[in-house]
């Protein structure tokens, strides 16, 4: 007979693409509310290693704390295996720099790899250099 937990989350295996939602407080206010993993790794039956090609997480999960996609987003073949955080899986997926955002100082236009927004690949958003004008958009 199935457990109670097993009938409303069916068990996940390895290779299936999960989306793991992230905290409020391991994010920024305009990055995604979810990070999407891959089962790579099932201990004790109940707790999940789940990883993604910006790392593996830290952390184990259980089967209640993740939704499994009906389609295999990722491939198992494609993850890294070095150890992140889940605040730092959100920060690699961040266009803003992350739960503190990365802003610059500029006065001229972002244009150059001297502004530290546009070094990091990062786009200008309202904490960068109030009203001037930014070619970094």
């Amino acid at each position: 007979m199935l457990r109670t937990s097993q009938n409303q989350f069916p068990p996940a295996q390895i290779g299936d693409t999960v989306r793991l939602q992230v905290p409020d407080v391991d994010r920024g206010r305009t990055d995604n509310r979810n990070v999407l993993t891959v089962v790579v790794g099932i201990e004790d039956s109940d707790f999940y290693k789940l990883a993604n090609e910006n790392g593996t997480l830290k952390q184990l999960y259980t089967r209640n704390q993740f939704e499994i996609c009906k389609d295999k987003l990722l491939s198992i073949h494609k993850i890294s295996f070095q150890e992140i955080s889940l605040r730092e899986a959100a920060v690699a997926n961040s266009r803003s720099g992350g739960q503190a955002y990365t802003h610059c100082h500029c006065k001229r236009k972002c244009s150059t790899n001297k502004c530290s927004c546009k070094s990091k690949g990062l786009l200008f958003n309202s904490k960068c250099h109030n009203s001037l004008s930014c070619c970094n958009k």
